[in-house]
Protein backbone atom coordinates (compact mmCIF):
# COMPACT_ATOMS: atom_id res chain seq x y z
CA UNK A 1 0.00 0.00 0.00
CA UNK A 2 1.36 3.40 -1.18
CA UNK A 3 2.01 6.47 1.43
CA UNK A 4 0.94 10.01 0.36
CA UNK A 5 4.72 10.75 0.04
CA UNK A 6 3.74 14.65 1.22
CA UNK A 7 4.81 16.40 5.10
CA UNK A 8 3.27 19.44 4.96
CA UNK A 9 0.22 18.69 7.05
CA UNK A 10 -1.48 21.69 8.24
CA UNK A 11 -4.83 23.48 9.04
CA UNK A 12 -5.81 26.81 8.19
CA UNK A 13 -8.10 28.26 11.02
CA UNK A 14 -11.43 27.57 9.29
CA UNK A 15 -10.30 24.16 9.69
CA UNK A 16 -9.08 24.69 13.69
CA UNK A 17 -12.29 26.82 14.27
CA UNK A 18 -14.07 23.46 12.86
CA UNK A 19 -12.59 20.79 15.04
CA UNK A 20 -12.09 22.79 18.13
CA UNK A 21 -16.29 22.98 18.03
CA UNK A 22 -15.94 19.26 17.48
CA UNK A 23 -14.19 18.71 20.82
CA UNK A 24 -16.42 21.05 22.85
CA UNK A 25 -20.12 18.52 21.41
CA UNK A 26 -23.07 20.00 21.71
CA UNK A 27 -25.11 21.85 19.09
CA UNK A 28 -23.16 24.34 17.37
CA UNK A 29 -24.37 27.54 16.93
CA UNK A 30 -22.94 30.14 14.53
CA UNK A 31 -23.65 33.66 14.73
CA UNK A 32 -20.80 35.66 16.20
CA UNK A 33 -18.63 32.35 16.96
CA UNK A 34 -16.24 32.45 14.11
CA UNK A 35 -15.32 35.87 15.07
CA UNK A 36 -15.03 34.84 19.27
CA UNK A 37 -13.08 32.03 17.83
CA UNK A 38 -10.07 33.93 16.51
CA UNK A 39 -10.15 36.59 18.88
CA UNK A 40 -9.51 33.39 21.82
CA UNK A 41 -6.66 32.19 19.30
CA UNK A 42 -5.36 35.67 19.78
CA UNK A 43 -5.46 35.53 23.41
CA UNK A 44 -4.31 31.47 23.13
CA UNK A 45 -1.14 32.86 21.27
CA UNK A 46 -0.78 35.76 23.51
CA UNK A 47 -0.69 33.10 26.43
CA UNK A 48 2.08 31.11 25.31
CA UNK A 49 4.19 33.83 24.62
CA UNK A 50 4.13 34.73 28.41
CA UNK A 51 4.86 31.44 29.34
CA UNK A 52 7.90 31.69 27.74
CA UNK A 53 7.07 28.87 23.89
CA UNK A 54 9.25 31.38 21.73
CA UNK A 55 11.14 28.51 19.94
CA UNK A 56 9.80 29.10 16.67
CA UNK A 57 10.35 32.74 16.69
CA UNK A 58 13.41 33.11 17.58
CA UNK A 59 14.95 34.84 14.09
CA UNK A 60 18.30 37.46 13.79
CA UNK A 61 18.28 41.03 12.67
CA UNK A 62 21.19 43.53 12.45
CA UNK A 63 21.14 46.76 13.25
CA UNK A 64 23.73 50.10 11.35
CA UNK A 65 25.24 51.72 14.41
CA UNK A 66 26.07 55.66 14.59
CA UNK A 67 28.73 57.75 16.04
CA UNK A 68 27.18 59.28 18.90
CA UNK A 69 23.99 57.50 18.86
CA UNK A 70 23.11 55.65 22.33
CA UNK A 71 19.85 53.83 21.92
CA UNK A 72 18.17 52.40 18.88
CA UNK A 73 14.42 51.42 18.13
CA UNK A 74 13.76 47.76 17.13
CA UNK A 75 11.13 47.16 14.84
CA UNK A 76 7.55 46.69 16.78
CA UNK A 77 7.31 42.64 16.37
CA UNK A 78 10.14 42.11 18.59
CA UNK A 79 9.16 41.34 21.94
CA UNK A 80 12.68 40.61 23.52
CA UNK A 81 16.50 40.74 22.66
CA UNK A 82 18.43 37.44 23.87
CA UNK A 83 21.79 37.53 22.34
CA UNK A 84 23.95 40.72 20.78
CA UNK A 85 27.30 40.78 18.72
CA UNK A 86 29.30 43.20 17.08
CA UNK A 87 30.64 42.95 14.00
CA UNK A 88 33.77 44.48 13.34
CA UNK A 89 36.76 43.41 10.71
CA UNK A 90 34.84 40.13 10.44
CA UNK A 91 34.62 39.16 13.56
CA UNK A 92 31.82 38.88 15.93
CA UNK A 93 32.68 40.40 19.45
CA UNK A 94 30.42 39.81 22.45
CA UNK A 95 28.39 42.20 23.86
CA UNK A 96 27.41 41.94 27.47
CA UNK A 97 23.59 42.48 28.74
CA UNK A 98 23.23 44.65 31.91
CA UNK A 99 20.21 45.73 33.45
CA UNK A 100 18.76 49.21 32.48
CA UNK A 101 18.92 50.32 36.23
CA UNK A 102 22.93 49.50 35.38
CA UNK A 103 23.06 51.21 32.36
CA UNK A 104 21.49 54.38 34.08
CA UNK A 105 24.12 54.19 36.92
CA UNK A 106 27.08 54.28 34.04
CA UNK A 107 28.26 58.18 34.55
CA UNK A 108 29.22 58.78 31.20
CA UNK A 109 27.22 57.62 28.53
CA UNK A 110 28.41 59.32 25.74
CA UNK A 111 31.89 57.86 25.58
CA UNK A 112 32.71 56.72 22.73
CA UNK A 113 34.39 53.24 21.57
CA UNK A 114 33.89 49.90 20.95
CA UNK A 115 30.33 48.35 22.19
CA UNK A 116 30.86 46.49 25.11
CA UNK A 117 27.12 46.47 26.85
CA UNK A 118 23.75 46.93 26.10
CA UNK A 119 20.92 47.22 28.06
CA UNK A 120 16.73 46.57 27.30
CA UNK A 121 14.04 49.03 28.12
CA UNK A 122 10.83 47.56 26.79
CA UNK A 123 8.49 49.42 25.83
CA UNK A 124 4.47 49.39 25.45
CA UNK A 125 4.36 49.85 21.85
CA UNK A 126 8.65 48.59 20.89
CA UNK A 127 12.21 47.58 22.45
CA UNK A 128 14.79 49.98 22.48
CA UNK A 129 18.37 49.07 22.86
CA UNK A 130 20.46 50.90 24.56
CA UNK A 131 24.47 50.59 23.57
CA UNK A 132 27.62 51.68 26.14
CA UNK A 133 30.36 52.80 25.12
CA UNK A 134 28.79 54.45 22.14
CA UNK A 135 29.91 53.41 18.70
CA UNK A 136 32.82 55.09 17.53
CA UNK A 137 32.43 54.22 13.78
CA UNK A 138 29.79 53.79 11.19
CA UNK A 139 31.33 50.16 9.90
CA UNK A 140 30.61 48.06 12.98
CA UNK A 141 27.45 46.54 12.41
CA UNK A 142 24.70 45.14 15.61
CA UNK A 143 23.57 41.81 15.03
CA UNK A 144 20.84 40.81 17.33
CA UNK A 145 19.38 37.53 18.23
CA UNK A 146 15.63 37.94 19.32
CA UNK A 147 12.58 36.59 19.88
CA UNK A 148 9.21 38.18 18.37
CA UNK A 149 5.32 38.39 18.58
CA UNK A 150 3.55 35.55 16.85
CA UNK A 151 1.22 36.92 14.08
CA UNK A 152 -2.19 38.19 14.13
CA UNK A 153 -5.06 36.06 13.52
CA UNK A 154 -7.88 37.84 11.51
CA UNK A 155 -10.41 37.42 9.10
CA UNK A 156 -8.99 36.40 5.80
CA UNK A 157 -9.94 34.14 3.38
CA UNK A 158 -7.52 31.29 4.09
CA UNK A 159 -5.34 31.74 6.80
CA UNK A 160 -2.86 29.66 9.17
CA UNK A 161 -1.78 30.19 12.77
CA UNK A 162 1.76 31.69 12.87
CA UNK A 163 2.86 28.32 14.98
CA UNK A 164 5.19 25.48 14.29
CA UNK A 165 2.54 22.55 13.09
CA UNK A 166 3.95 20.53 16.82
CA UNK A 167 1.55 22.88 18.40
CA UNK A 168 -1.70 22.48 16.23
CA UNK A 169 -2.90 19.67 18.48
CA UNK A 170 -2.73 22.02 21.31
CA UNK A 171 -4.05 24.78 19.39
CA UNK A 172 -7.16 23.02 18.58
CA UNK A 173 -7.57 21.52 22.01
CA UNK A 174 -6.54 24.64 23.70
CA UNK A 175 -9.18 26.91 21.36
CA UNK A 176 -11.78 23.80 22.38
CA UNK A 177 -11.59 25.07 26.30
CA UNK A 178 -11.59 28.60 25.59
CA UNK A 179 -14.83 28.74 23.93
CA UNK A 180 -16.18 26.02 25.72
CA UNK A 181 -15.74 28.39 28.50
CA UNK A 182 -18.04 30.96 26.93
CA UNK A 183 -20.64 28.42 25.14
CA UNK A 184 -23.70 28.56 27.69
CA UNK A 185 -24.87 25.16 28.48
CA UNK A 186 -21.39 22.90 28.52
CA UNK A 187 -20.88 20.70 31.32
CA UNK A 188 -18.39 21.65 34.00
CA UNK A 189 -16.95 18.22 33.70
CA UNK A 190 -16.57 18.49 29.83
CA UNK A 191 -14.72 22.22 30.15
CA UNK A 192 -12.57 20.40 33.39
CA UNK A 193 -11.28 17.85 30.90
CA UNK A 194 -10.75 20.09 27.74
CA UNK A 195 -8.39 22.39 30.13
CA UNK A 196 -6.58 18.89 31.47
CA UNK A 197 -6.32 17.72 28.17
CA UNK A 198 -4.99 21.33 26.85
CA UNK A 199 -2.48 21.60 29.26
CA UNK A 200 -0.97 17.72 28.81
CA UNK A 201 -0.96 18.46 25.15
CA UNK A 202 0.80 21.91 25.54
CA UNK A 203 3.58 20.49 28.11
CA UNK A 204 3.71 17.18 25.11
CA UNK A 205 4.69 20.15 22.26
CA UNK A 206 7.14 22.56 24.73
CA UNK A 207 8.88 19.05 25.73
CA UNK A 208 9.47 18.60 21.99
CA UNK A 209 10.19 22.06 21.05
CA UNK A 210 12.95 22.11 23.43
CA UNK A 211 16.46 23.43 22.50
CA UNK A 212 18.36 20.29 22.29
CA UNK A 213 21.57 20.91 22.77
CA UNK A 214 23.48 19.55 25.37
CA UNK A 215 26.16 22.10 26.18
CA UNK A 216 26.90 25.42 25.20
CA UNK A 217 30.10 26.64 24.34
CA UNK A 218 30.82 30.83 24.42
CA UNK A 219 34.12 31.45 22.80
CA UNK A 220 36.46 33.50 24.81
CA UNK A 221 36.80 36.80 23.20
CA UNK A 222 39.72 38.65 24.29
CA UNK A 223 38.94 42.40 24.54
CA UNK A 224 40.85 44.93 23.10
Amino acid sequence: MATSGTYDFSLDIDEVIEEAMEMIGGEQTLGNEPKSARRSINLLLQDWQNRGILLWTADTTTVSVSTSVTSYALPDSIIDVTEAVLGRDNTDLQIERITMEEYLKIPRKGQKGRPSQYAIRRGRDNVTIFLWPVPENTTDLLKLEHIKYTEDVNKSAIQTADISRRFLPCLTVGLAYFMSMKRPGIDAGRVQFLNQEYENRLQRAMHEDRERASAYFRPRINRV
